[in-house]
């Protein structure tokens, strides 16, 4: 898949409307992307081409020089680049345009998430939905308006590397210096615009214990005991969180514990555990108060300390009124009907960018709901319609 041409694709099933037939390519696309595996380790043991984004990068790179864009690859680390393309016509607007290339695991799915299938009107399989339709719509959206010679902005197209974990490409992007006049970051919202949304910081909590043989415990000490201790206070102080005054758009902060990992053997008192926190910030937290007051909260438990944050993203809040937001929503209304502007509770590469003065929104083909299931799929209307939305936005 690193030389040639893209491999072809069987055609779609004749289940599929007219109008369906005619966004073809973008079909055809959307299911190259899907099965080339591009799953984001987490931080965890995981290796192998499956496990990076360098042979999807590399297709994606191939596909946009046959389309005669420009593009280049970012090597954020060893086989986890991103893709930069960029289109200057001249124009006095830069546009971003961006969506990342890595999913989350396919463990345990209920179909095939390599083997993209459609049905129902449907495509299957790991990354449909979040984020591939939106990779494959921008990609389509952008070929389709310089095939028409119709390009009424200079163009950024920015398909970033761990977004799942770190969001690692896209702080790359920035610290390059990434510079547009607005964004639109793809991810599934359903065809609605998100305007604000919540940030995030994550890092690891440890407790240090003293190893012994467990017929013997009273001559150790239980890291996981004492970690007990350190997640009930966390649960209770994620309870006060989520009962905090409200932001007017975002609501409250909020936190969990999601991972969890400690010990040898079952006949080993262990003398290591550790917890990952994921907490979702309101804007105007700062990650020093954060940890701060997390520390504050742990004060009375014993032998722990915390890791460096490895993730800490601010969020990012744009007004309903931005001329780009109303010519999105314009450009929304002509091909559904009606528009929704919105905020959502979830993080995204919007932080970033927001944070190096790129107001972006969020919007995309699929439904959040569909986000990293067994059965994830995206609805192969709501791609044609993204990539009608997006020509309009982009050509004029």
């Amino acid at each position: 898949m690193h030389d040639g041409e893209p491999p072809i694709r069987r055609r779609a099933p004749a289940t599929l409307s007219e109008n369906l037939m005619v966004m073809e390519p973008v079909v055809h696309l959307l299911s190259d992307l899907v099965a080339i595996p591009s799953m984001n380790p987490m931080g965890r043991s995981r290796s192998g081409k499956e496990y990076s984004e360098q042979t999807i990068a590399e297709y994606v790179q191939h596909y946009l020089k046959k389309n005669s864009i420009d593009v280049q690859l970012q090597d954020i680390e060893p086989g986890r680049p991103n893709v930069v393309g960029v289109l200057d016509v001249g124009a006095s607007k830069t546009i971003l345009l961006e969506a990342h290339l890595d999913t989350v695991h396919a463990d345990n799915m209920v179909v095939e998430p390599f083997t993209p299938t459609i049905r129902d009107g449907m495509l299957y399989g790991r990354g449909a939905c979040d984020t591939k339709s939106s990779v494959a719509s921008i990609i389509q959206a952008t070929i389709n308006t310089l095939g028409r010679g119709r390009l009424g902005a200079n163009l950024i197209l920015l398909f970033p590397a761990d977004e799942e974990y770190r969001f690692g490409g896209a702080q790359y992007a920035a610290r390059q210096g990434l510079k547009a006049d607005f964004g639109i970051i793809g991810e599934p919202t359903s065809l609605s615009i998100i305007r604000a949304h919540k940030g995030v910081t994550r890092w690891r909590i440890y407790t240090k214990g003293e190893l012994a043989h467990s017929a013997y415990p009273e001559r150790g000490k239980n890291a996981i005991y004492l970690m007990a201790e350190v997640i009930q206070k966390l649960e209770q102080f994620a309870r006060e969180l989520a009962e905090r005054s409200p932001h007017p758009l975002l609501g409250s902060p909020r936190m969990s514990v999601g991972v969890i990992e400690g010990g040898q053997a079952v006949n080993i008192v262990p003398d290591r555990c550790w917890i990952e926190i994921d907490r979702r910030t309101l804007p105007g937290e700062s990650e020093n108060a954060i940890l701060q007051e997390t520390k504050t909260i742990l004060r009375n438990c014993s032998d722990w300390e915390f890791e460096p944050p490895y993730l800490s993203v601010g969020g990012m809040e744009l007004s309903e009124e931005e001329p780009a937001v109303q010519k999105l929503s314009q450009c929304v209304r002509e091909c559904v009907g009606a528009s929704s502007i919105e905020v959502a509770p979830y993080g995204t590469d919007a932080g970033v960018y927001a944070a190096i003065g790129i107001p972006c929104v969020v919007f995309g083909p699929g439904n959040i709901a569909q986000a990293h299931t067994d059965s994830e799929y995206v609805e192969l209307s709501q791609i044609e319609q993204a990539v009608q939305i997006i020509e309009r936005f982009i050509s004029s």
